[in-house]
């Protein structure tokens, strides 16, 4: 226990007045006549004992109530722990109470049914409240103050520093960073009022005092610094930022800081030394957060409880500047139809915005696309209507500029506390369209696939995505194919050897091949060397179906069939009446099987080298009733997908979230030994590109927005560009609960204020305890009522029998 003021402990002294005035002032026997002097004696030595009981007990209480209002002036505290009585000791008071409160009343009513005289049942009944309340005291203490002691003793583990708030103080701020600090309300962001506290509390510790600054954008050692003005200028310029590492991980760094310095105050000492909590100094950390989730480990950290529990001498405060019931309205996603373009083609934009906290209302969400000249201009804008409840999605299709780098924004026309997510970046990669060779034996064979991939129309207007070219098979051997992206087989009889090798020549280089099997293939020349070098698997002949079969999409996780997830048909409809059957044993992989008994292959997949390799063991031709695959409206977006895979534009990346590596593919790419980055805040980063380089690294990503980079060496013409956004839990602004923070921490081992006023209760606690000022307030009134009853009733007369 520690006194604020004990020098007040000297009115203690004070008991000794009621024993003065209770000796000065007893009563003194009356002597009267009264002939039967035989009962008046045993009258007497039976009121004589009843009173020394009596005179006793108002004593004690006289001198107890002064001594409780000594002790209440000084102003105890009591080391910091859970006081309250739980269950348990309510259940076992209440025992001792009921049990005490049983006897008496039974024996009084007992002594009544037996007519007991009125001067023995007052004598008994005088011993009763003696025995009584003595059995009851002895029974608080055993069953209730006991238990108690020892659940308390438990809690307060070991003492703690010799409190004094003069003491200095060696405290760590950490300050959680994330962008969900920058809501705003009353025309302050929350990181703002974490900033103010802090500053605020720093002025309020004593000398000689240090302070380490801690945020959890980055891993910074914690070093503590005895400069408080200049830890304070610090402090007030912290700004959120994009990336962040969890909060229990920096208050883990912060405990390990206060150990470290604790270790090295030791280090410096002439003599033994000194025990934690002879240390001459308190040790606190200050953790300002708005308790958003997204700002904490969704699993807790183990190593965190244990090393606060290995530490009980570090006081931890959370400070919580959130907003309890947060408004806020996002731009929660943002879908591209593809990021690589070919010219002329449009662009598809899905956009989800999301609300909570907000009535329902109409909002407006405007599309911004960068023209070329480095300036965004407005091409469409959309009103949608808000619903907290319910995720509502925008889309826009426009046609994009030539390019080659194409950025823009999605903007939430709104006015919303947090405005960090009003807005979503993209980029785009717009290039000519892919050069694709279809080889077949018969310029019929590829009427299809070639309508599918350069429709006529599209071709001549200069629109199509693919720039097709038909050759026939005895050209293949003789062909240049490094110029192709794609170099497709449409039901060829015979590639001959030649053309085998060209083709593995072209795809270890990687390009991408893509094998459409049907009714002129010849069984024997597909099984050569050559030809096994290239075909994904090992045909054994043609296989007709008698029942009813159809493609079996059940891998549309893979990038050919992912948008067939989204449009939940197109090909699965499709019945399949013959196909060629491929050794299971060489099958690289079969992206789709068909559904009959032995789920033979549909599509097949093989790497080679640094290229692919696709075939579909059916025809595309509807010649010898196969199937009608090509009459479907799903037999374009196959093709089309699968051309993109060979090529590999369908995994080009550009539209990134924050914390994801930036990787740019610079294959085919005349080789630079430089680049320059231009970031949203138009700062330049120029960096060296590693010779030998295929994927580009990019460095130095710390803003939210579009980024451009361009090669150095002005005859390189080498540009890209890509976008970072906000991670879209960051928006959600889900608060944790006490409950949390209990499993996280231990119940006892933390405290949380909303404010200054409340911070330096919490931190007045920890340092010098829990306040007992009203509890001995408490117990002095009840003492104080108990001696007034008391003293009514010293000097009553007893009623006749």
């Amino acid at each position: 226990m520690v006194l604020s003021h004990p020098f007040v402990l000297l009115g203690i002294a004070l008991v000794a007045i009621p024993v003065i005035l209770h000796l000065l002032m007893r009563a003194k026997p009356k002597k009267l006549l009264f002939p039967a002097l035989r009962l008046i004696q045993n009258r007497k030595r039976t009121n004589t004992r009843r009173m020394r009981l009596r005179h006793l007990g108002l004593l004690l209480l006289r001198m107890l109530a002064i001594s409780l209002l000594a002790l209440a002036l000084a102003r105890p505290a009591l080391p910091a722990a859970d006081y309250a009585l739980n269950r348990g000791d309510w259940l076992r008071l209440l025992f001792v109470a009921g049990t005490c409160a049983g006897i008496y009343f039974g024996l009084t009513s007992l002594w009544k049914r037996r007519q007991t005289p009125h001067h023995e049942f007052t004598y008994r009944r005088s011993m009763l409240r003696g025995g009584v309340a003595l059995g009851a005291l002895l029974g608080l203490l055993l069953l209730v103050a006991w238990p108690y002691q020892r659940r308390i003793a438990a809690a307060i583990t070991q003492p703690t520093v010799t409190s004094d708030e003069t003491l200095p103080v060696a405290a760590v701020m950490l300050f959680d960073t994330s962008l969900s600090m920058g809501y705003r309300l009353e025309n302050k962001t929350r990181l703002e009022a974490a900033q103010d506290i802090a500053i605020k509390q720093i002025g309020n510790m004593p000398r000689l005092s240090r302070v380490a600054l801690c945020e959890t954008a980055g891993d910074a050692p914690i070093r503590f610094s005895s400069d408080l003005g200049g830890v304070s200028k610090r402090i007030a310029a912290i700004t959120p930022q994009l990336l962040n590492r969890p909060l229990d991980d920096r208050l883990l760094a912060a405990l390990e800081g206060h150990g470290g310095d604790r270790d090295q105050n030791r280090s410096g000492e002439s003599t033994a030394a000194p025990d934690d909590e002879h240390e001459g100094l308190l040790r606190e950390v200050y953790i300002f957060t708005d308790l958003a989730s997204s700002a904490w480990r969704k699993d807790n950290l183990p190593r965190l409880r244990e090393t606060l529990n290995q530490m009980p001498n570090v006081g931890v405060y959370l400070i919580d500047v959130g907003v309890l019931k947060p408004s806020n309205i996002a731009i929660t996603e943002l879908e591209l139809s593809d990021q690589t373009l070919p010219v002329g083609s449009p662009l598809e934009l899905r956009v989800t915005v999301s609300a909570v906290g907000v009535e329902p209302g109409d909002r407006v969400v405007e599309l911004w696309v960068d023209s070329g000249t480095e300036k965004l201009v407005k091409l469409d804008q959309s009103s949608v209507k808000i619903d907290p409840d319910t995720a509502v999605t925008v889309t826009f299709s426009r046609q994009v500029p030539a390019g080659p780098v194409v950025q823009g924004e999605v903007r939430l026309v709104s006015s919303d506390p947090l405005s960090f997510d009003d807005v979503r970046y993209f980029s785009v990669l717009v290039q000519p369209p892919s050069e694709v060779l279809i080889v077949c034996d018969q310029p019929s064979d590829a009427v299809y696939l070639l309508n599918v991939l350069a429709p006529e129309e599209l071709a001549t207007q200069g629109e199509s995505r693919h720039k097709c070219r038909v050759i026939n098979t005895a050209l293949l051997p003789r062909s240049d194919l490094s110029k192709y992206a794609v170099v497709c087989l449409v039901d060829v009889a015979d590639p001959q050897a030649a053309g085998w090798q060209a083709l593995e020549k072209f795809a270890s280089g990687g390009g991408g091949v893509a094998i459409y099997l049907g009714e002129n293939v010849r069984h024997e020349k597909y099984l050569t060397p050559e030809a096994l070098a290239v075909f994904p698997g090992k045909l054994k002949g043609k296989v007709p179906f008698d029942d009813q079969v159809f493609l079996d999409l059940q891998n549309v996780s893979h990038p050919i069939l992912k948008k067939f997830a989204d449009w939940g048909g197109g090909l699965s409809d499709v019945e399949i009446n013959r196909c060629w059957s491929v050794d299971p044993e060489l099958v690289a992989g079969a992206i789709v099987s068909y559904t009959d008994r032995k789920h033979l292959p549909a599509l097949l997949e093989r790497s080679l080298g640094r290229g692919r390799v696709i075939a579909l063991t059916t025809a595309i031709d509807r010649r010898g009733s196969w199937n009608d695959l090509p009459l479907y409206w799903g037999f374009a977006p196959l093709s089309y997908e699968t051309m993109r895979y060979l090529s590999r534009t369908s995994q080009s990346q550009f539209n990134y979230t924050a914390g994801e590596d930036i990787l740019l593919p610079i294959n085919g790419v005349q080789p630079f030994p430089a680049y320059r980055l231009r970031k949203p805040g138009l700062q330049q980063l120029n960096e060296d590109v590693p010779a030998g380089t295929a994927n580009l690294v990019v460095k130095g990503i710390d803003q939210l927005g579009n980024y451009r980079l361009t090669a150095i060496e002005s005859d390189v013409k080498f540009e890209r560009g890509f976008s970072v956004n906000p991670v879209m839990d960051e928006s959600r602004i889900d608060r944790l609960s006490k409950d949390d923070f209990d499993a996280r921490f231990g119940a006892e081992r933390y405290s949380i204020a909303r404010d200054l006023e409340s911070l330096q209760r919490n931190v007045k606690t920890g340092r010098l305890g829990r306040e007992a000022f009203p509890l001995v307030v408490l117990i002095l009134l009840v003492v104080f009522v108990g001696e007034n009853f008391v003293a009514n009733r010293f000097y009553d007369n007893e009623q006749a029998p």
